[in-house]
């Protein structure tokens, strides 16, 4: 039954981030694409956040921030990247599955969490440790976005 709802709650997270607006892919564009959903703040101030969303995305920067050295440095196996995408898409089917905040602060999530997705489906699809690294690195860029844009007392 648990892997039931596990596999629901992923399906559940694919449909979610496959519905949400697409985001710029060339970073030379730097979010000028008017067509573009933009991370934004909460009338200057940061979204609010709930216990469930803080766990998970602590386990998320856990997961790549505590990453071997040689993920981070390219050289690792391609299976040593879809261990760390396959942990963080379950982080992330838990935040969907748990998290409760207001419609405003979870649309801006949904920007935040497309990114962690886009990077755990790269590191998952990583044929070398270059394609590895990159994914490693757009979660580690939704990362910083989240701490930027929402409220998680002692976040780094």
């Amino acid at each position: 039954m648990k892997s039931l709802a596990a596999a629901l709650a992923l399906a559940a997270t694919a449909l979610t981030i496959a519905s949400l607006p697409a985001r710029a892919a060339d970073p030379h564009q730097h979010g000028h694409d008017a067509s573009a959903a933009a991370l934004k703040l909460n009338n200057g101030k940061m979204w609010g956040t709930d216990e469930a969303l803080r766990r998970g995305m602590i386990a998320v920067r856990q997961a790549v921030h505590g990453a071997p050295a040689p993920l981070h440095r390219g050289t690792a196996k391609p299976d040593a990247y879809a261990e760390i995408g396959n942990r963080i898409e379950a982080e992330v089917g838990r935040i969907v599955k748990e998290c409760k905040l207001p419609p405003d602060a979870d649309a801006q999530l949904h920007l935040v969490i497309a990114d962690v997705v886009a990077g755990a489906d790269a590191l998952k699809a990583a044929k070398d440790g270059k394609a590895g690294r990159a994914g490693l690195i757009k979660v580690d860029g939704a990362l910083t976005a989240y701490g930027k844009h929402f409220d998680h007392p002692g976040w780094k």
